[in-house]
């Protein structure tokens, strides 16, 4: 079993032994993989900084941050066909697989995966069904700030108690507060928001450059010039200007610029935080420390927030990119009773309100539909189990179509649909002037899945089979036609991860290069693939260093 930080923007395989948690390097020595899958001309399928390489210089050849559309219908077209967000992560899971079963010598077939607390339903059953399709059982889905909190809990060396974990991603953004005391994590309240992240401060200051520089980067450019801008961002956490090459001049953005250009996505983080400490009935001066989780968190704005809005200095005694990961290895320890976490425990809560829509007589004699009735109230313990007694509207109703929602709102329509249930049978006996009863039972468990059980009152049949309806999720059958197609593709036909990774650098270099640069380039390629074609291990280790050490000038900083 491996731990699994399945991220927007890069993703991190963990494990731990008896000496504790550890993030384990691709080949190419580093420890973040790019969340990137793209397809060669040759048809293989590239995944990490390969991929990454490849779209920059075509950017139709795949896909990037596709975390954000887990559970929703959306595809992508690239390769010759159409993919999912599920098959597209399938194969970044599968490459963490892959990378782990390199260091340890032996097959992998199970997982523990995270996934941010504000996942709902179908996000979290759509990243189940990646793993399948990449030969991983999901033996617990696990939130990333519970996960930074487990990490924490091993390394900790302080009695802080009353934490609150900010974890601002590529993509998502949580906010946990959990307590830790005699090696229990106790997750008292969880918030936080999907669809914010890294990615929306990279958006907002191109936006920003576009509109006071001037500068609009063409539709085929527009990776290469997002790469630019990331670069760039990262380095506000360190320079208070920088200059960047815009047409044939350069132009000073300072971290003012930046800090101004996303105020807007800033001002969305403090609602999130205030939402979790009411849940959790607790006041900022209650919180002993706040731990920063997500690369997101590094920047000064995101830090200055923190400072200004919370009234303390963030904790960062732990990487912010790698914490999840070292968490995922430890909950890993957990679920097999590794010696090295035997004295954890773990508590969580369900990060989302859980009910059915109901219909209300705000009217005698009519009844208005559309109303969303809670049986699980956001931030419960879980695992947990409760129920509730419905009727329906007449005696002589037969049928029921139950609809199960996720939110937080009065209206159903402003919630998220998870699925709907028909109910038969309901029909109420002749003499009883009442609707027919029926009752709800939610069970949510660990993973964050949630199992709906209806039974009939008036003969005690019980439903087991869940959602007849769940869009954005996958048959069982259209699991194993996406098995088929990836298993069908061509993985790495030439060579290994490492050398297809330096060819597609290679590749994306050439098209920034002129003239003598070029031909140099073009030269310590051609040397590389023919030692490839060679197949000889000491004439491929030869060219791979000197192409290797031609190229790293121009890509310092980058990555």
């Amino acid at each position: 079993m491996i731990g699994i930080d399945l991220g927007t923007t890069n993703s991190l395989v963990s494990v731990c032994d008896e000496n504790g948690p550890r993030v384990l390097a691709n080949e190419l020595g580093e420890d973040l993989t790019p969340s990137v899958v793209a397809v060669a001309e040759d048809g293989a399928v590239l995944v990490g900084r390969a991929a990454k390489d490849r779209l920059i210089t075509n950017p139709e050849a795949g896909q990037a941050f596709f975390k954000r559309d887990m559970g929703t219908t959306t595809t992508y077209a690239f390769g010759g066909r159409r993919w999912s967000p599920v098959e597209c992560s399938a194969v970044v899971l599968r490459e963490m697989k892959r990378i782990a079963e390199t260091h340890l010598g032996r097959e992998v077939d199970s997982a523990v995966i995270t996934v941010p607390a504000y996942f709902h339903d179908q996000q979290r059953q759509a990243t189940v069904n990646a793993a399948s399709i990449a030969g991983l059982r999901v033996e617990r889905l696990l939130n990333e700030p519970t996960a930074a909190a487990l990490a924490y809990e091993f390394n900790r060396e302080d009695d802080l108690n009353t934490l609150l974990v900010f974890d601002l991603g590529g993509g998502t953004f949580d906010v946990t507060v959990l307590e830790c005391f005699d090696g229990v994590v106790e997750i008292k309240a969880s918030s936080g928001d999907g669809r914010l992240g890294g990615e929306d401060y990279t958006e907002a200051l191109i936006a920003w450059m576009a509109k006071e520089l001037g500068h609009a980067a063409p539709k085929d450019q527009q990776m290469r010039w997002r790469n630019v801008v990331e670069h760039l961002k990262r380095r506000f956490t360190t320079e208070e200007t920088v200059e960047v090459q815009i047409g044939e001049k350069k132009v000073p953005i300072s971290r003012a610029d930046f800090i101004d250009a996303t105020n807007h996505i800033t001002m969305r983080l403090w609602p999130a935080v205030r939402r979790a400490l009411n849940d959790a009935q607790l006041t900022l001066k209650q919180i002993d420390a706040v731990l920063l989780v997500g690369g997101a968190s590094r920047m000064p704005a995101v830090q200055d927030m923190v400072r200004h809005d919370l009234g303390t200095e963030p904790q960062r005694s732990l990487d912010p990119d790698r914490v999840v990961a070292l968490g995922a290895a430890v909950q890993q320890a957990l679920c097999v009773g590794g010696s090295a976490v035997r004295d954890i425990v773990l508590t969580d809560v369900c990060p989302h309100s859980l009910g059915v829509e109901v219909a209300k007589a705000l009217l005698p004699g009519h009844s208005q539909p559309g109303y969303f009735d809670p049986i699980l109230d956001r931030n419960t313990t879980v695992p947990v189990s409760r129920s509730r007694n419905y009727r329906t509207l007449h005696p002589q109703q037969e049928q029921v179509i139950l609809k199960v929602f996720q939110g937080e709102s009065r209206l159903t329509k402003e919630n998220h649909l998870i699925g709907m249930i028909r109910i038969d049978g309901l029909k109420s006996a002749q003499d009883d002037p009442q609707g027919g009863m029926f009752e709800v039972r939610f069970t949510y468990d660990m993973n964050g899945i949630l199992e709906v059980e209806v039974t009939i009152s008036s003969n005690g049949k019980k439903l087991t089979e869940v959602f007849e309806q769940r869009p954005g999720t996958m048959t069982r059958e259209q699991i194993a036609e996406a098995l088929k197609l990836l298993g069908s593709l061509k993985q790495h036909p030439r060579e290994s991860p490492a050398n297809r990774a330096l060819i597609e650098r290679a590749h994306r270099l050439f098209t920034e290069l002129t003239g003598l640069l070029r031909d140099a380039l073009t030269q310590e390629l051609d040397q590389f693939e023919a030692a490839l074609e060679s197949q000889d291990p000491k004439l491929i280790s030869a060219a791979s260093e000197s192409l290797d050490a031609f190229m790293k000038p121009y890509f310092a900083g980058d990555d």
